[in-house]
């Protein structure tokens, strides 16, 4: 992304032109002491996990003590804030926990109905090889994606996508990142595209979803040539793996 945004400077200077007044060293230090609080709730849940104090939904809630203690630091917080972020928080979990009961019914149905060892029979006898198995595969992670939230297209394909990749012979982790970086980009095709939402919101809805999502075809486009390097060189994917576990 940033060579991509770099070279698309230099051609296009107009989009981030130079900044003319001079800064001084002093200037930029302050402002990365005004950052301080982000890096530490960065640090506090990164931190947690690397060092095997907390697992990551512990992490989370360390995270969440660690905003709310930094939010009051501020003096942006009071009390009837942190009550509207419970209540929509508690509103978000919920619709979250019928999709996650859904997708154990669905996950306990597939497995005793045996799908996946169907699925991998099948693939096995066909001829597109394992290569061209894993290629129709991404190539439904990116149609689903588009009709798809994350969330939901991750609970329904994992428990039939994983036990295939794995019975490929897949690493695991690879399987992983490789779908976490599909499920990205379903992030950021229409219709349904999560992030789309999120930047026309940004722009109070100044610049139309058409145009952000034609604006956002290089990125996906990018996570996809990512997706085919990291299916040539794996230990691309799986070195940072390697080191924290």
């Amino acid at each position: 992304f940033m060579a991509y945004i770099f070279f698309l400077c230099l051609r296009r200077p107009q989009i981030a032109p130079r900044w003319k007044e001079s800064t001084s060293v002093w200037a930029v230090l302050r402002g990365m002491v005004q950052i301080w609080p982000i890096l530490l709730l960065i640090l506090s849940i990164m931190g947690s996990i690397m060092f095997g104090l907390a697992t990551p939904t512990e992490a989370a809630g360390v995270g969440v003590v660690v905003a709310i203690i930094i939010s009051f630091a501020w003096g942006e917080l009071t009390l009837a804030k942190l009550a509207a972020a419970v209540l929509r928080s508690v509103l978000l979990f919920t619709s979250i926990g019928f999709i996650v009961l859904g997708a154990a019914i669905l996950s306990q149905s597939v497995s005793i109905l045996g799908v996946p060892q169907s699925i991998l029979e099948m693939a096995i006898n066909s001829n597109l090889g394992t290569y061209g198995i894993f290629a129709l595969i991404i190539l439904i992670y990116v149609l689903f994606g588009c009709i798809f939230d994350g969330l939901s297209l991750m609970i329904m394909t994992l428990p039939i996508v994983f036990p295939l990749l794995t019975g490929l012979g897949f690493d695991p982790i690879w399987i992983g990142v490789i779908i976490t970086v599909m499920i990205e980009i379903g992030q950021v095709t229409p219709p349904v595209g999560l992030n789309l939402t999120v930047l026309t919101g940004v722009t109070n809805n100044d610049v139309p979803l058409g145009r952000v999502a034609v604006a956002t075809i290089p990125y996906w486009m990018l996570l996809l040539l990512s997706v085919a390097i990291m299916t040539i060189f794996p230990q691309i994917a799986l070195f940072l793996p390697s080191i924290a576990f």
